[in-house]
């Protein structure tokens, strides 16, 4: 066997040759094992082999066939079928075997395939799909998934600066709530782990196992409005400011616009006029000031095909109802908050003297009321938001999906961490 043939096979062991049984005759051969076609790789492996003993050069004592699953060639299974070298040393009468340095001691699949089912875990295929592209079962799989827990393992020592935390639907199986947690570097993205549950006293129980010295490097937390995580990070992170998460601010905002939308619709009655032209041009109510054309203008059909540039849709709708109208520049005044962190803005959505608010657009002002010190903390970090965690809890979403659900956490936590390319410990296959 030629290097440029060990090398198309992925065999790094310099000691395997071709079977002598076979010179004459093809040494791989094609047969049906299990009702399937597999390649059948004939080979020998034979070296100088001193006694671990007495240090006495060993000499042979027979051969035994060892089969080894390798990787797949053609789309068809291969198996490479090793005629092992036995010893018998002749003062102590030790034996021993020869070793396939590509495959571990009683292992019947070699360390190329175990390191493709690794690589393989870490795209979003399901483990049955895996199984079958790599001629395994999916015990071997799980195995393969478990044999790099140790690369996984959290340092209890280091905490980042930034915070970043959030949780995902991860079903009842794992916890009370089905809301497990994600825990991620805010400056870099990098996941930090993923912890099963979210109730305070979980998670106390979880950061408390970090260093007292690890948890005062902590700076900023930044986190959703779920409001028991508050007195939960001041009691374990004492340097920590909070930053409310701005996606979560406004979108509770983007929620109440559209609730009093839809009923202002619904107060004009199907079929009229303002309520089809609010049910068309809802995307237009919802949009950033900032992005809205004034300059194009196009035939509406709702406006008995008026030439009129979106700003001038706009105008008409806010005319519809005053509360609508009131509600479009409560929001705008929101979106244009965060898009100039000025605090100013912030203190006039506060005022409510300025404000005669729908009573879906209250609770929004009720939320910026009781995060006001964590909304200011946002301005001054402004590139701190949780919208990487939102990424990650959507593959998340997509590695349950094909998976349809786990049943061990530790199989979903390790899936998670494989999958993430830009996990916190460095893993190479």
């Amino acid at each position: 066997m030629d290097n440029n043939i060990k090398l198309l096979l992925g065999i790094t062991d310099p000691n395997l040759t071709i079977d002598p049984k076979y010179q004459y005759t093809s040494y791989i051969e094609e047969k049906i094992i299990k009702n399937s076609k597999t390649l059948l790789c004939h080979l020998y492996l034979s070296y100088p082999m001193y006694c671990p003993n007495c240090k006495a050069l060993m000499l042979h004592n027979g051969t035994k066939v060892a089969n080894n699953v390798h990787l797949s060639s053609a789309g068809k299974k291969l198996v490479l079928s090793i005629r092992k070298q036995k010893y018998l040393c002749p003062e102590c009468k030790k034996t021993a075997t020869a070793k396939f340095k590509d495959t571990n001691y009683h292992d019947h699949f070699s360390n190329a395939v175990k390191a493709k089912l690794v690589r393989d875990l870490s795209l979003s295929r399901p483990m049955c799909e895996i199984a079958a592209d790599s001629f395994t079962s999916s015990n071997t799989i799980i195995r393969s998934l478990e044999s790099v827990e140790n690369n996984f393992k959290v340092n209890r020592n280091w905490l980042p600066s930034h915070l970043s935390l959030d949780d995902f639907k991860s079903g009842k199986r794992f916890s009370s709530s089905g809301m497990s947690m994600c825990l991620i570097n805010a400056v870099n993205h990098r996941i930090i782990d993923i912890i099963p549950e979210r109730n305070n006293k979980f998670l106390r129980n979880y950061f408390i196992q970090y260093s007292y010295k690890a948890r005062l490097s902590v700076l900023t937390i930044t986190v959703d409005l779920y409001a028991p995580y508050r007195s939960l990070i001041k009691k374990l992170f004492p340097n920590a400011f909070i930053i409310a998460d701005k996606f979560h601010v406004v979108a509770q905002a983007y929620t109440a616009m559209n609730k009093i939308r839809t009923r202002v619709m619904k107060e004009y009655g199907a079929g009229t006029h303002e309520y089809r032209a609010l049910k068309r041009f809802w995307k237009l109510l919802l949009k950033n000031q900032d992005n809205v054309d004034y300059h194009r203008y196009y035939p509406r059909i709702n406006f008995k095909y008026a030439e009129l540039s979106d700003s001038e849709v706009l105008d008409r709708l806010s005319d519809m109802s005053s509360e609508l109208k009131t509600a479009y520049e409560y929001y705008q005044l929101l979106l244009q908050m965060y898009r100039k962190n000025s605090c100013q803005s912030l203190n006039l959505l506060i005022d409510t003297s300025s404000w005669n608010l729908p009573p879906e657009m209250r609770q929004a002002l009720k939320t910026i009321k009781k995060h006001k010190a964590e909304i200011e903390n946002s301005f001054v970090l402004p590139r701190l938001t949780n919208g990487p965690i939102e990424g990650i809890n959507n593959h998340i979403k997509v590695i349950k999906r094909i998976a349809y659900g786990y049943n061990n956490f530790k199989h979903f936590r390790l899936r998670i961490l494989l999958s993430l390319k830009n996990n916190v410990i460095f893993f190479s296959t």
